[in-house]
């Protein structure tokens, strides 16, 4: 196996982890069995294929040039890749994700839905998002490691939030 085709593999692992897609609705979108898939995914020396490969970076929201495999761009009414990160594990796969498809993601924006942060990052070009769910603490892990500078006030809630007691985070209210 060459280093292309582990690439490749590596990146739908991501994927697949850090989407929570399941292979049974992989199987659906793709019409590839679920089994050939992990197969495929796991370095089984199945064949996939390159219309297999297609269709399955497709159904994750992305895409191959034959080389590189790319996060979709953004397109009117298309919705983006929704990724989970919920600890360092998950900051750490998707920041590996984004160096593997070379998109360098510069900014966020952020809503808060209860203890769930929702952040939507775009890369350089404006073109390429993902809407990333998680916990505060664990997306500030991982803009520290796309290198995304928070804004002055959540440096400050950050800061307060290492310093509060019982491990509780604060919340600022500006008047």
């Amino acid at each position: 196996m060459d280093d292309i085709e582990q690439r490749h593999r590596t990146v739908a692992r991501l994927l697949i982890k850090l989407s929570g897609t399941t292979l049974a609705r992989l199987a659906y979108a793709t019409g590839i069995t679920g089994n050939t898939i992990s197969r495929w995914v796991h370095g089984d020396h199945c064949a996939l294929g390159p219309q297999g490969r297609e269709k399955l970076f497709a159904a994750l929201g992305a895409y191959s040039d034959g080389t590189h495999i790319r996060l979709a761009p953004r397109a009117t009414g298309a919705a983006q890749p929704v990724f989970q990160i919920n600890g360092l594990v998950q900051a750490e796969r998707f920041a590996t994700l984004a160096a593997l498809t070379l998109t360098q993601f510069v900014t966020a924006r952020e809503t808060c839905q209860g203890k769930t942060l929702v952040s939507i990052v775009t890369d350089i070009s404006g073109q390429t998002t993902a809407l990333l769910v998680g916990t505060r603490e664990a997306l500030d892990e991982l803009y520290l490691e796309l290198g995304i500078a928070l804004s002055p006030q959540r440096r400050l809630e950050a800061g307060l939030r290492a310093y509060a007691p019982g491990n509780e985070g604060m919340r600022l209210h500006a008047n």
